[in-house]
């Protein structure tokens, strides 16, 4: 299944996230390099006391998910055990699929995306930002129809 067309800035980026995390630790643990670092700060608004280590890979709508996550999984895979000891010593570790949706059309990701992702052995987590609605009713537009007509095949 191709990309859907409604998604813009597709990413996927492998999130390593703990309190008190040094993120040079990281770099130097799995030698390579983040595209992003966050230093734990105490008057941080999100996550307080929590440093963050990310390697993110962004395309483009018509390249899709499938080529970012294998992409990634190049990047990572000589360090994927190294990933799983930090993993184990309780810091988040997540592959993070993300990417900007239009308001009113779908985010699809196809079978072979999720795969390809599960073979890592990595928490997935989806994050989408869309545009805000014009109308306060369009926040609920998300929301199945009540008489279960979203069920009929």
């Amino acid at each position: 299944m191709e990309l859907s067309p409604s998604w813009e800035t597709p990413e996927v980026a492998l999130l390593i996230t703990g309190r008190n995390l040094k993120p040079h630790d990281i770099t130097a643990e799995l030698g390579i390099a983040p595209t992003f670092v966050r230093e734990p700060a105490a008057g941080s608004s999100f996550r307080p006391d929590e440093g963050c280590w990310a390697l993110q890979v962004t395309g483009s709508p018509e390249r899709g998910f499938e080529g970012l996550v294998a992409e990634l999984s190049e990047l990572i895979s000589p360090a994927l055990q190294r990933i799983q000891d930090i993993r184990q010593r309780g810091h988040s570790v997540q592959l993070d699929l993300s990417g900007h949706v239009r308001s009113g059309s779908r985010a699809v990701l196809s079978p072979q995306v999720l795969a390809n992702a599960a073979r890592l052995g990595l928490p997935v987590s989806l994050t989408t930002d869309a545009d805000p609605p014009a109308r306060s009713e369009d926040l609920l537009d998300w929301l199945p129809a009540p008489d279960g007509s979203h069920r009929a095949v």
